[in-house]
């Protein structure tokens, strides 16, 4: 069908808001819009040059189809929901990606719960908040909230009564409504958790505080210090917002760069955590403005989790439009800006700089971008660290601990830019020098180094600041001659190079900084990894000791046979029963115990 019969059509249309479609000749839709009047925006698609993409779309159009709705906030929302549907090609959308847990109060039930899931079920009319940035903080926060606000853990949707309370009742973390009325103390926990994850998280660390008070004053000091931990795990939750922003507002900012959108999000004046997005559709025709309101759009239509203010790194179309909407949603002013200066603006640039950083880091995931991205970064390195030739052989440095304890450092390997995983090496630490970072990475490099031959790494990388990079310069030696040592630091991304203690000047996504971040990241996922191992060891032990019936020769055989918490966790009663002295009535007690053992501490 040529342009004149589509604009035949275009003359029949409503001057009313609602949500067209343009179709092909064998009934498939290309593109999904809305608009204040059909009529109008219509015969703007006709009548007015546009991009590729809306050239590509009049080309293959056959016909045209439209429904009216009341107002533009419901086309709005139908427009999303066929786009959700249909997924038409020249529309942009985001790509379904289940990486993100979202967090449900299952309020369809009598008593609700709180339940972690990755699939999105639209048609569950449940409050749903998220998608968080990763499931170990979602599981902080729900141990935190049921903590300070406890509802049942059961895993099933009904209530079975029982004559006496699980574990977690006798132990005062649930309310027990298996085993009688609790609904008025329910209902109100249920309340005060969607209320914190609604993001009023200045109420939350008011009741906790007040709670401590009320228990101190009345001499019942063991229940005051429980309160107390509490508000040191809220507080410590996320990390510290810029310094120019000191107030309590929830926040998100929302940043798009080539294929990719990014909401970081910030509750109670603390950062909470970044999500990435990627796009699917016509994306690459489609202006930073549109992908934006699509990001909008598509985010917060699947969660109650609606910000005081949502920051954009420039503005979207109908952006009063998409205001309206998340007030709506929200239940109050939800404000919508581009901040040009001040401690906003420092909050979108540092959304910009995360994207940026993760596309640079996307490009070592394919092999042919791979393979130009290494060959630029060895050359910047030969140049920027002044080498004779290029550094073949890479290795990086990284220590753990968590208060003394289980401390442990690492190295991982590259050569000619690539994970060498057999020179991969971990290193557990004496006790004397656990908890002192700079003599752990000290230690390391020093039996490392005195375990090589004469062939040496040309570039050694230490993750830390100028305290770790002097340790591994003097427990380097002689070696220090034959080995150029860099250090790396997270917080400030400082790169330090040699004994002369340099600092070169390099611009944030530069292929040599991206490498070396890239290096000190597995540096850093490698050690955390041994550190969990060896820890969660540890508490195992530790945990079977506390555990009434299992002796001294029982608890060797569990840990040969588990060797962690987490393998414990997940052992069915069978395996139990198939240790030497384990009948059903202690594989029971020591499953609740490994089931309710509380989530272990985030290391650095």
């Amino acid at each position: 069908m040529g342009r004149k019969a589509l604009s035949e059509i275009a003359d029949r249309a409503p001057d009313l808001s609602g949500v067209y479609r343009f179709i092909d000749d064998s009934g498939k839709i290309l593109y999904i819009g809305k608009a204040l009047s059909i009529r109008k925006r219509l015969k703007g698609h006709l009548g007015t040059p546009g991009d590729a993409r809306h050239e590509r779309l009049l080309e293959r159009a056959g016909s045209i189809e439209w429904t009216t709705t009341r107002s533009e906030m419901e086309a709005l929302v139908l427009e999303a929901e066929l786009v959700r549907l249909h997924k038409p090609p020249l529309n942009v959308r985001l790509k379904s990606d289940r990486r993100y847990p979202y967090l449900e109060i299952t309020t369809d039930e009598e008593y609700p719960r709180l339940v972690v899931t990755r699939v999105v079920d639209p048609g569950r009319d449940v409050p749903r908040f998220g998608p968080y940035p990763d499931a170990r903080s979602l599981r902080k926060l729900v141990e935190l909230l049921q903590s300070a606000f406890p509802v049942r853990r059961c895993k099933t949707g009904e209530v079975t009564p029982r004559d006496r309370p699980c574990l977690m009742g006798q132990m005062g973390r649930c309310p027990a409504p298996c085993v009688g009325e609790c609904t008025e103390l329910y209902e109100s926990n249920v309340r005060s958790v969607r209320k914190v994850l609604e993001g009023d998280w200045k109420w939350a660390r008011t009741t906790i505080r007040e709670r401590m008070d009320t228990a101190s004053r009345e001499r019942r000091f063991e229940e005051a210090a429980r309160w107390r931990d509490l508000l040191k795990r809220l507080e410590s939750l996320g990390w510290p917002a810029p310094e120019a922003l000191h107030d309590m507002l929830s926040r998100d900012v929302l940043v798009v760069r080539d294929s990719w959108g990014l909401v970081m999000q910030m509750r109670g004046g603390r950062l909470m955590g970044v999500v990435r997005l990627p796009f699917a559709g016509s994306w690459k025709e489609a202006p930073a403005g549109e992908r934006l309101e699509v990001l909008l759009r598509t985010y917060y239509s699947e969660t109650d989790d609606i910000p005081r203010e949502v920051l954009l790194s420039e503005e979207p179309p109908d952006a009063g439009l998409l205001a309206e909407w998340l007030s709506d949603r929200r239940g109050s002013v939800v404000r919508i800006t581009v901040p040009r200066r001040g401690g906003k603006r420092e909050l979108v640039e540092l959304g910009t700089r995360d994207l940026t950083d993760f596309l640079a880091r996307m490009e070592w995931r394919y092999p042919r971008s791979r393979e130009r991205a290494v060959q630029k970064a060895m050359r910047e390195l030969t140049e920027v660290l002044g080498l004779e030739s290029e550094p073949r052989w890479i290795v990086g440095m990284d220590a753990s601990t968590i208060q003394g304890t289980y401390s442990v450092a690492a190295l991982v390997s590259f050569r000619d830019g690539r994970p060498d995983k057999d020179g991969y090496r971990r290193f557990s630490m004496e006790r004397s020098i656990s908890g002192d970072d700079p003599a752990m990475i000290r230690d390391a490099v020093g039996r490392y180094l005195r375990r090589l031959d004469e062939r040496l790494p040309d570039l050694f990388l230490i993750d830390g600041g100028i305290a770790q990079h002097r340790s591994a310069l003097k427990a380097a030696g002689r070696h220090a001659e034959r080995i150029v040592f860099v250090s790396l630091a997270k917080r400030d991304e400082t790169l330090l190079v040699g004994s002369e203690e340099r600092s070169p000047d390099l611009p944030p996504d530069s292929p040599a900084l991206t490498f070396l971040r890239m290096v000190r990241d597995e540096a850093h996922r490698f050690v955390l990894h041994y550190h969990r191992l060896r820890r969660s060891k540890g508490t195992l032990r530790s945990m079977l000791e506390d555990i009434p019936g299992v002796g001294p020769v029982t608890r060797a055989a569990l840990l040969r046979k588990f060797g962690s918490i987490g393998r414990l966790r997940e052992a069915e009663e069978s395996e139990l029963l198939g240790v030497p002295g384990i009948g059903r009535k202690k594989a029971a007690a020591i499953l609740e115990f490994a089931a309710e053992l509380k989530p272990e501490k985030e290391e650095r």
